[in-house]
């Protein structure tokens, strides 16, 4: 896990053009002095039962999975405009970001709805290597075309 302090950026970069970023884990908040948090011990002592003040965070996984995940290289700015809307701490104190990432092989799926009948929703998940589960509002459809291209594998079609 990598500590990202105000006025850093994340740089998230995967070696091979054929991978894409996967965020394994986000959390923003005051986690602990150190790096990022130099906090003088008289002060620390004073606040040491208030945990809006060290202690304090929130996962924002999905957050950073969704402006992440999928692409092959991802900076991300502290401070950010959308991890300040997040606010498990006093919103006046210095925050900042704990985050990891992996890199997998890159998954492209296209979904074919030319056969149109009627309006539902329904949930496409996409499995392998666990880039992404998405909700699609589509059509119910006769027959639906599911096109995967694993790495330089190629274009596969799943009728469902």
């Amino acid at each position: 896990m990598l500590e990202f302090c105000q006025f850093e950026t994340m740089k998230a970069r995967c070696r091979w053009s054929s991978e894409m970023i996967v965020m394994t884990s986000a959390r923003w908040g005051r986690m602990k002095t150190g790096r990022c948090l130099n906090i003088h011990p008289k002060l620390l002592a004073l606040n040491s039962n208030d945990p809006m003040f060290l202690g304090c965070s929130e996962d924002v996984l999905p957050l950073l999975d969704s402006k992440c995940s999928t692409k092959p290289t991802c900076d991300v700015v502290v401070p950010n405009p959308d991890l300040d809307k997040v606010t498990p701490c006093y919103e006046d104190q210095t925050r900042y970001l704990e985050a990891s990432y992996s890199c997998v092989k890159g998954i492209h799926v296209y979904v074919d709805f030319s056969s149109v009948c009627l309006l539902t929703s329904f949930n496409l998940s996409v499995k392998i290597a666990l880039v992404s589960s998405k909700k699609l509002v589509s059509h119910r459809c006769i027959a639906l075309q599911v096109y995967v291209q694993i790495g330089n594998l190629g274009l596969k079609t799943f009728n469902i």
